[in-house]
C-alpha cells in the first residue's frame, strides 16, 4: 500500500471549490513535488494532507488511516509521524536554535535527559550541514538558508516517516537553493522518509523529484517522472515549464 493516498478529495470555501476530485498516491520513500501557479491550491492541498485543514469530502489515508474525520486527539497521534518544513522556516524568534530543534521532542517525550537532547541536536545540526556552535544563536542571527536548515532539523527531531515541505527554496539564492535541494534528497534517501514538496521553483522541482504532479485550478492535470512531465502533451504543463526548458536549452547551447 502507498504511504499516502488521496481519494476523491474535495475542498470548498464559501461554496467555491478550491480542490476538485483529487486522486493521488505517494509510494513509501518517494519524493513527490506538487507544482502549479499561485492560487492553484498547492499549499491548501499540503495542509489537508497534514491535517491542518479538513477536507470537505473524500479521504486522506496516511499509512492506511483516514485522517479526514479523525478526532483531534487521534489526529495528533498521526501527526507525530510527520515533519513540516514551512516556507519561511517559522522558527520561534524567542528560542535559540537548540530550543527550536528540541521543541517537539520536549513537548511529546517528557522523560528525556539533557544528554540525550544534546546528542540529538548535535546529530541533526550535522545532518543539515550546520556547525554545532550555531545551537546558541537565535533565528534573527541566522541567514535565510541557515534558518531553512534549522527548520529541517526541527522537523527531523521526531524521527518522522513523512516530510512535507512548503516552498523550501523560496527567497533563496541559486547556490543556497541547490544546497537545500541536496538536503531534501539526502534526507529522503538516508532516512527512507516519504516526502511531499510544494513548489513553483522549476529548477528544484526537476532536480529533486521522483515524480511531479501538476495542479491547475484545483485539479491534478498531469503526473509523472520529471522526464515524462517535460515531454507532456498537456498545454497547461508546457506553458508552466517553458522557462525551465528554455534554461535547459541555453545550458546546452541550443538556443
Amino acid at each position: 500500500m502507498s504511504a499516502i493516498i488521496l481519494k476523491d478529495l474535495v475542498y470548498e470555501v464559501d461554496g467555491k471549490r478550491i480542490l476538485d476530485q483529487i486522486h493521488l498516491e505517494v509510494p513509501r520513500g518517494e519524493i513527490l513535488s506538487i507544482m502549479g501557479q499561485s492560487g492553484s491550491g498547492k499549499t491548501t492541498l499540503l495542509r489537508i494532507m497534514t491535517g491542518l485543514r479538513r477536507a470537505t469530502s473524500g479521504q486522506v489515508l496516511i499509512d492506511g488511516e483516514d485522517i479526514t474525520k479523525m478526532p483531534e486527539r487521534e489526529l495528533d497521534r498521526v501527526r507525530l509521524k510527520m515533519g513540516l518544513v514551512f516556507q519561511y522556516a517559522a522558527l520561534f524568534d524567542s528560542l535559540t536554535v537548540y530550543d527550536n530543534i528540541v521543541f517537539g521532542v520536549v513537548r511529546h517525550k517528557k522523560r528525556i535527559s539533557r544528554e540525550d537532547l544534546d546528542a540529538l541536536v548535535k546529530e541533526l545540526l550535522e545532518a543539515v550541514g550546520l556547525e554545532e556552535s550555531v545551537k546558541n544563536l537565535y533565528p534573527a542571527q541566522l541567514s535565510g538558508g541557515m534558518q531553512k536548515r534549522v527548520g529541517l532539523a526541527r522537523a527531523l527531531a521526531m524521527r518522522p516517516s513523512f516530510l512535507f515541505y512548503d516552498e523550501p527554496t523560496s527567497g533563496l539564492d541559486p547556490i543556497t537553493a541547490h544546497t537545500i535541494d541536496q538536503l531534501i534528497v539526502q534526507t529522503c534517501k538516508r532516512r527512507g522518509v516519504t516526502s511531499v514538496v510544494v513548489s513553483h521553483h522549476l529548477p528544484s522541482i526537476f532536480t529533486i523529484s521522483d515524480r511531479i504532479a501538476m495542479l491547475h485550478e484545483g485539479r491534478i492535470v498531469a503526473i509523472g517522472t520529471p522526464n515524462e512531465i517535460r515531454h507532456s502533451d498537456n498545454p497547461v504543463v508546457q506553458a508552466f515549464i517553458a522557462p525551465e526548458k528554455d534554461l535547459l536549452l541555453s545550458a546546452q547551447g541550443l538556443s
